[in-house]
């Protein structure tokens, strides 16, 4: 993490409600840090070591489910330690397999959510089109599944 620009923060928000201006406005200082995230990868576990949370599927911020997966991860491996009677090698297979299609849609849809959220031109217009008229709480229809 470095120091931000207020600045270059602001200049990402040309014309944005006046309402949403003054909570942007708020901020004394800012920091600039990078986000970034990989392509899914199958194999997570190595001999007598798994990975978990970041580790096996860093994912990009824009469905908050960095931490609910790490979490799931940990209640999922415990579990299948308990179902494999704590045979390793077994257990990390059955962690890994169980684990490795949800945590790969997480990520890449969470890649997806961004560029939504930051579609441009075109883009922002069908993504404007497609959720005018939405109540509020339909805009998290799609995330039934998280």
């Amino acid at each position: 993490m470095r120091e931000g620009s207020r600045d270059e923060a602001l200049s990402y928000f040309d014309g944005i409600c006046p309402r949403a201006r003054q909570l942007i406005d708020m901020p004394k200082d800012w920091k600039r840090w990078a986000t970034a995230d990989r392509e899914p990868i199958a194999q997570w576990t190595f001999g007598r070591t798994t990975l978990l949370g970041d580790a096996a599927h860093p994912t990009l911020q824009y469905l908050a489910q960095g931490a609910c997966m790490a979490m799931e991860d940990a209640v999922t491996l415990g579990e299948a330690l308990r179902a494999r009677d704590n045979d390793i090698g077994r257990a990390f297979a059955l962690y890994q397999r169980s684990r490795v299609a949800r945590t790969a849609r997480v990520v890449l849809s969470a890649r997806e959510m961004g560029r939504i959220f930051h579609a441009k031109g075109v883009e922002r217009l069908v993504r404007n089109d497609l959720w005018r008229g939405r109540t509020p709480e339909r805009f998290y229809d799609a995330m039934e599944w998280l």
